[in-house]
């Protein structure tokens, strides 16, 4: 699994324009992760590389961006950050406009930071983050075979199957329903639990102490297969995962596993922001 250390940034957006029409966006991951990187215009400037996370709380920009470009951002003094649970002051600034694809943001609340963000790991170097406070009002699909998002008013319709998150710490938590294994079919679900969904870790963890005391791995095991992993209408059947120990990892003490790129990759992943739920969804090449 890959190291799970990341540096972070946050921005807080004040408004933002009204959406234009929109189209789909071309995005990179790197190796091993799931998290979308785009490229934005800060103040009209393009080609900046930044991450999309909606695991994480706000918006970010490294220090290196900023400088590089020559931006002239107002100040509004400093805010406290959370890197895994190492608090620490950062400046605040005041971007004049954020571009995503169609979407305009303006005058958005930004804190700076200094320091690789993680994503370089990959030989693909970002300079930010986006978070759940940009993307409030939003509905963003993330279509992982084809590359590609899309980002729109979160619409009045709620298509079946989904299932609602809730923040835990800086990540995303979902519920989800897994099964034994029968008599050469899965029984029935047996135990419902809540699973942090982690974009920019490689592989899906299950507990160690948890899985042997629930018999889903035996004593000694580092890895094991679930028959059925449910998270509202996706199912994932006979998945391989990794046993590990949560409570070393930074995710909190609720969860009893983890859900990463390895599912995410073959998924087109919707969040409905404003109504905190999320469609899993087996993806076709096609995006439409």
């Amino acid at each position: 699994m890959r190291t799970i250390g990341r540096l972070m940034v946050a921005i807080l957006v004040v408004t933002a324009a009204p959406l234009a029409a929109q189209t789909w966006i071309r995005f990179e991951t790197i190796d091993q992760s799931a998290l979308p990187i785009v490229r934005v215009k800060l103040n009209g400037s393009g080609g900046h590389r930044l991450v999309i996370d909606p695991s994480f709380n706000d918006f970010v920009l490294d220090t290196l961006v900023v400088d590089g470009s020559g931006l002239k951002l107002a100040s509004q003094g400093q805010a406290e950050i959370d890197y895994y649970g190492r608090k620490e002051k950062v400046p605040v600034v005041v971007l004049d406009e954020l571009k995503v694809g169609e979407l305009a943001f303006p005058m958005v609340r930004t804190l700076l930071i200094e320091g690789e963000d993680g994503t370089g790991m990959g030989g693909l170097r970002s300079y930010g983050r986006i978070g759940r406070d940009l993307l409030e009002p939003l509905r963003l699909t993330v279509h992982y075979p084809r590359r590609l998002l899309y980002l729109e008013s979160s619409p009045p319709e709620v298509p079946a199957g989904s299932a609602r998150f809730e923040s835990s710490g800086r990540f995303l938590m979902v519920p989800v329903v897994l099964s034994r294994e029968g008599a050469g079919e899965a029984v029935e679900p047996v135990e419902e639990v809540h699973f942090i969904l982690d974009a920019g870790t490689s592989g899906t963890v299950l507990d160690k102490k948890w899985a042997v005391e629930k018999g889903f791995a035996p004593k000694g095991a580092n890895g094991a297969e679930i028959a059925s992993l449910r998270v509202g209408a996706f199912e994932a059947k006979k998945l391989p995962v990794i046993l590990g120990a949560m409570k070393e990892l930074p995710y909190g003490g609720t969860a009893v596993g983890v859900i990463g790129a390895d599912v995410l990759l073959g998924l087109a992943v919707t969040y409905d922001c404003p109504r905190d739920l999320i469609w899993l969804v087996p993806a076709k090449e096609e995006a439409s």
